[in-house]
């Protein structure tokens, strides 16, 4: 477990590098490694990645639910390496989520309601403490919230006060860069106009095995990296989009 936590403390900090503690998607230099290549670009809107994701017609994202498994491998020696496994769900209602995470016995449970993080840690079904996060962790959270599955991200893109220009055509495919409060960001569409990679600093997440569900084509798996090193990935079991009802803790959450 020393290793489980060096490892994860690890990952915590390339984040922190990458985004900066006071946001999620704050950028610190650009990525050089393709070349734009706007001579014989077409423009491609936003609007059209958004619809070829939720088909023609509009949605509203206020609710969802995920689950699926984070994996990362981890030295438990010099020359062995052991591969771990975190269940995940993530549940989302307006702009308050609920992000779990479970290790055999052991969960962690964070409430953000898009400014606090609060963390729950229990143990054997016994709550061991409850604190209100900032610093790395925050900052580590808000990216795993932000990226997981791509829902974040089309909410964000769907959204007409969100600014995104155009690039051009890379080596990655057709280049997208978002600007925020907090920064900028970029991501990446392929020839089906389908979102397979995000770059934020030296991180990237690329998306695969996409999906329909409920009308919106989303991916089954995601890798974050930080440039050729592989971090951890994501393998997504179900989708709920719109549920009825959200989760009863987001309902009663008031910070």
């Amino acid at each position: 477990m020393k290793n489980t936590s060096l490892y994860l403390a690890m990952i915590i900090g390339l984040f922190l590098v990458a985004i900066g503690i006071g946001g999620v998607v704050k950028s610190v230099s650009r990525n050089q490694s393709s070349t734009v290549q706007q001579t014989n670009s077409i423009s491609i809107p936003v609007s059209t990645v958004v619809q070829t994701h939720s088909g023609q017609s509009a949605r509203d994202w206020t609710r969802f639910n995920l689950k699926g498994a984070l994996r990362y491998q981890v030295n438990v020696s010099t020359d062995s390496q052991s591969r771990f496994e975190r269940k995940l769900t993530l549940s989302g209602d307006g702009s308050v989520y609920r992000y779990e995470r479970v290790t055999l016995n052991t969960s962690q449970s964070y409430l953000f309601d898009g400014k606090t993080i609060v963390r729950t840690t229990s143990q054997s079904g016994t709550q061991l403490e409850v604190k209100e996060l900032d610093g790395m962790e925050a900052a580590s959270i808000r990216f795993q919230i932000a990226t997981a599955g791509l829902v974040p991200v089309l909410k964000l893109l769907s959204d007409p006060g969100t600014k995104v220009v155009y690039v051009g055509r890379t080596t990655k495919g057709d280049r997208f860069d978002v600007t925020t409060s907090n920064g900028w960001w970029s991501f990446y569409v392929n020839a089906n106009h389908l979102i397979d990679r995000l770059e934020v600093g030296e991180i990237n997440i690329t998306y695969d095995d996409y999906r329909a569900v409920d009308g919106l084509t989303l991916p089954y798996y995601q890798k974050v990296a930080k440039g050729e090193t592989s971090l951890y990935d994501i393998k997504f079991d179900t989708f709920e989009l719109n549920p009825a009802q959200g989760p009863k803790v987001l309902q009663e959450l008031a910070f």
